[in-house]
């Protein structure tokens, strides 16, 4: 089983950072997996548009980048048995818009298996909290268009390779 939360809701438990920061700004010490931070070129485009274009917009332009440039390059079964029974944690709150929600739904959508939101307290209780399902929508649109652009230039190749 795989987790997500937040640095300020999850109390106790099989931690791992997935921040870009690896949870310094949180005072966080533990583990860390800097596979699954975003990529900080992607990141301060995203961050200096905040305010600027619409938010789906840039929401939109973070899913298909971290989707593009990370998650596209990752074999979800390798990333759930690594990270098995670990909560992965970032700084936004349950239903904010954040990186790990796009990992919990990217595993779903791939691999058909649920990855709760939670809260857990310092004796280690955990509660199932609810997250963006725009985030899922989105991310179902970026992976849908990825491979339609795929299976075009797949295409493309053979037909050039045949006509030559």
């Amino acid at each position: 089983m795989l987790y997500t939360s937040s640095y300020k809701k999850c109390l106790n438990g099989n931690k791992i950072s997935i921040s870009g920061d690896r949870g310094k700004s949180a005072g966080y010490q533990g583990n860390c997996f800097p596979l699954l931070a975003p990529k900080l070129s992607f990141w301060k485009i995203w961050h200096e548009n905040i305010g600027k274009i619409s938010e789906k917009e840039n929401n939109y332009y973070y899913i298909k980048n971290y989707y593009e440039l990370v998650l596209k390059n990752l074999d979800p079964n390798e990333m759930l048995n690594l990270l098995n029974n670990k909560i992965l944690l970032c700084y936004e709150d349950n239903m904010e818009f954040c990186h790990r929600h796009i990992i919990a739904y990217w595993i779903e959508l791939e691999l058909g298996i649920s990855v709760p939101e939670v809260e857990v307290d310092k004796y280690g209780n955990m509660t199932i909290l609810d997250r963006p399902i725009w985030v899922k929508e989105m991310l179902e649109k970026v992976i849908e268009k990825t491979k339609k652009n795929q299976i075009k230039t797949f295409i493309k190749k053979i037909i050039l390779k045949n006509w030559r």
